[in-house]
């Protein structure tokens, strides 16, 4: 009997340390999470590339197919803050309450931008060990009021959206 509880005792701390070990490592991206990330984190390209980028993606959205109902991780015009970029700053540094001990550590979060420009299933992608960065961020984003939606034809769809919050 003593067997038979040490080994599921072992069992369960052998399982609980494997949970532990596959919280969000960059691992667990999956190909289009790494894409998303990718565009966004894309800041040092130059306006070359950018209109090079921009020609062949209009290409690749002209005879694709539209559905409404979908949702998409790539899209003709990215879904947007209505102020902006500057204004999306603006509006996370007035937001955000840093947290003591925080020291410029930063946490990306996904969330979903519906066709109406609603803000859904928000989600940490990455975030430093302090949960108390990660609850942040979300209150942050759930704060944002209505974006503008994603298009793909002119046509307005749900898509993903990747936000770098930094501390």
């Amino acid at each position: 009997m003593k067997n038979f509880t040490f080994s599921i005792v072992l069992l369960f701390v052998a399982f609980m340390s494997q949970a532990q070990k596959s919280a969000l490592t960059p691992t667990t991206f999956t190909a289009k999470d790494k894409a998303l990330i990718a565009s966004v984190l894309d800041f040092e390209s130059n306006e070359i590339v950018i209109e090079d980028k921009d020609k062949a993606r209009a290409m690749r959205f002209r005879n694709m197919t539209v559905d409404r109902d979908s949702t998409y991780y790539d899209v003709e015009t990215p879904a947007s803050f209505p102020d902006g970029q500057e204004g999306l700053r603006k509006f996370i540094g007035q937001n955000i309450v840093r947290p003591k001990n925080s020291k410029g550590e930063t946490v990306l979060i996904r969330f979903m931008v519906e066709r109406y420009g609603e803000i859904s299933k928000v989600h940490v992608l990455a975030s430093p060990a302090d949960p108390m960065l990660s609850a942040e961020a979300i209150k942050v984003v759930k704060k944002m009021g209505s974006w503008n939606p994603a298009k793909i034809q002119g046509i307005e769809v749900a898509s993903y959206y990747v936000l770098p919050i930094k501390f």
